[in-house]
C-alpha cells in the first residue's frame, strides 16, 4: 500500500519495520552496544559512557515494565493505529493491534473511513493510536464510532520539546488510557 504526505512524492511503510526501539528491551541492548562502540572508539571517556547508559536502561527498562503492567490489565484488547509503525511495541508488549494508513493531520478519505468501519467489524478496536495530533474532525469522526485516539509519538527525530525519555513518559501515560 503506497501513499503520500500531503504534496510529497508516494511511498510505502511495508518490508521492514524501523521502530526497532519501541522495544525497550530492544533499545537498551541497542543502547549498551552505542555504548560499547563509542568506548572503543574513545576509551578514555568510557566511564562517563557507562555512567549514562547504567542510567538510560533504568529508564528504558522502567519503561518496559510499565507497559507491561498496562497491557496486563487486558491483553487482549483490540487496538487500531494510524500506521504500521508500531510492530516492535506490538511484539514486545502482546498488543492486539492492526493499522491503517492515515496521517495525523489530514482528514481521511471516505474510501479510508469505509475500510475503517468494515475493519471494526472483525477487529472491534475502540482506541486509535496516532503517531501525532490528529485533526480534530478525524477524532470528532472517531468517537461517533466509539474509537478514542491516543497519541503514541514514536520519536523517531529529536522532540520540540522535553528528550525521547519524556516523550515516552508521555506515551505510557497515553496508553493506560486504551487499557482502562
Amino acid at each position: 500500500m503506497t501513499h503520500s504526505h500531503g504534496k510529497g512524492s508516494e511511498h510505502s511503510h511495508s518490508g521492514t519495520a524501523f521502530t526497532t526501539w519501541l522495544d525497550f528491551e530492544q533499545a537498551t541492548a541497542q543502547a549498551e552496544a552505542i555504548m560499547k562502540a563509542l568506548s572503543g572508539k574513545l576509551p578514555e571517556e568510557s566511564g562517563l559512557f557507562e555512567e549514562n547508559f547504567v542510567a538510560l536502561s533504568k529508564d528504558l527498562l522502567a519503561i518496559d515494565k510499565e507497559i507491561k503492567k498496562i497491557v496486563a490489565r487486558n491483553p487482549d484488547v483490540p487496538l487500531v493505529a494510524s500506521h504500521p509503525v508500531y510492530q516492535y511495541l506490538a511484539r514486545r508488549y502482546g498488543l492486539n493491534v492492526k493499522s491503517v494508513m492515515w496521517e495525523p493531520e489530514e482528514m481521511p478519505t471516505m474510501e479510508q473511513w469505509r475500510e475503517l468501519e468494515h475493519g471494526l467489524e472483525s477487529h472491534p478496536a475502540r482506541c486509535m493510536i496516532w503517531e501525532g495530533d490528529p485533526n480534530p474532525e478525524s477524532v470528532k469522526k472517531l468517537e461517533n464510532l466509539g474509537v478514542e485516539s491516543i497519541v503514541f509519538d514514536p520519536c523517531g527525530n529529536a522532540p520540540g520539546e522535553g528528550d525521547f525519555l519524556t516523550v515516552m513518559q508521555t506515551n505510557v501515560k497515553n496508553l493506560r488510557t486504551a487499557f482502562e
